[in-house]
């Protein structure tokens, strides 16, 4: 697949457009907002010297080499509408999060691009099913959900309709592979993996500057220097497997009777654990399986994560 389209040329689809074009990939961007000639040159404009900005940026970071960027740039063009998609292998919508206007373009995408193009919705909260039968062929539909900055962070959600045949997975998949992304397979569920998380996070923190417990200095500063710097090496499962299931079963029953808040009550699976007295590596078993060579390595392989991680944030200060 290496003709790509971007659907919607705003902050998120000028992302995406840097990440194929990063990618190797032909890609054309298109604004597909109603609006005046004069004022969708403006836009365009306005989003090659965001993506420009962009990736001057990754090459002065040395995440990319300068003639890498320039080869992006040379492969990306820009333009207004939907037509002249009829050679594109990937449709990727990057629309605002409004369900009219999403099923809109897609259906406006009957008869300008190839049967067997794959078209892809950014959505970031909006199931599959709502969306998947305003597409010219629903079984080449799914939602590819990236997140922002898309051309930096590595994950893209991968949701997959009732409708969406097993090769559209495959495809894109192997698609953002190519890109150095990491997908992930999510079933249809609202808000499916990041969003959902995001939102009670988010939310939680606010709530601690509402009731005085810091002020959002203080909280920001919390979350890098402690969870944001354990959950950028050790996966969330890993971490509760490693300090013990039965560490966030007593913590959750703590928070819960503190503050007399039913969110903080243990989930269901974690009393299931319980029960089974799966509790992690101590165990032999949590969420994931330690018996054998896993149970004496997964500690220290964790511990090593960490330690290069500190490592890299000590020389980034020097």
């Amino acid at each position: 697949m290496n003709t790509i389209a971007v659907v919607g040329a705003g902050r998120i689809g000028r992302q995406i457009a840097l990440a194929f074009a990063l990618g190797g990939s032909r890609v054309r961007l298109r604004d597909v907002k109603d609006r005046s000639g004069a004022e969708a040159e403006a836009v365009l404009a306005d989003a090659r010297r965001e993506i420009e900005r962009d990736v001057t940026l990754m090459a002065e970071e040395a995440v990319v080499k300068p003639a890498e960027a320039a080869d992006a740039l040379a492969r990306l063009e820009t333009g207004v509408g939907l037509d002249g998609l009829g050679d594109c292998d990937f449709v990727q919508e990057a629309l605002p999060e409004l369900l009219d206007v999403k099923r809109s373009a897609f259906a406006r995408l009957k008869g300008r691009i190839r049967d067997d193009a794959i078209v892809a919705s950014a959505s970031s909260t909006i199931s599959p099913r709502h969306l998947a039968d305003a597409v010219p062929g629903p079984e080449r539909f799914l939602v590819a959900h990236w997140l922002n900055p898309a051309h930096v962070i590595p994950l893209v959600e991968v949701v997959a309709g009732a409708a969406t045949a097993p090769a559209t997975v495959d495809r894109t998949l192997a698609l953002l592979e190519r890109l150095g992304k990491t997908p992930v397979r999510c079933a249809d569920s609202p808000g499916f993996i990041g969003p959902r998380l995001q939102v009670l996070l988010m939310n939680e923190a606010v709530r601690l500057v509402e009731e005085g417990v810091a002020t959002p200095e203080e909280v920001d500063r919390a979350f890098r220097a402690g969870m944001g710097f354990r959950y950028a090496s050790v996966g969330i499962f890993e971490f509760i497997d490693w300090g013990g299931v039965d560490i966030l079963h007593r913590a959750s029953r703590f928070m819960a009777e503190a503050t007399g808040d039913a969110r903080f009550r243990p989930a269901r699976l974690v009393d299931e654990k319980i029960a089974r007295g799966e509790l992690g590596p101590k165990t032999g078993r949590g969420f994931f399986d330690y018996e054998g060579e896993r149970r004496g390595t997964f500690e220290s392989a964790k511990m090593r994560a960490l330690l290069r991680q500190l490592k890299r944030e000590r020389e980034d200060v020097r």
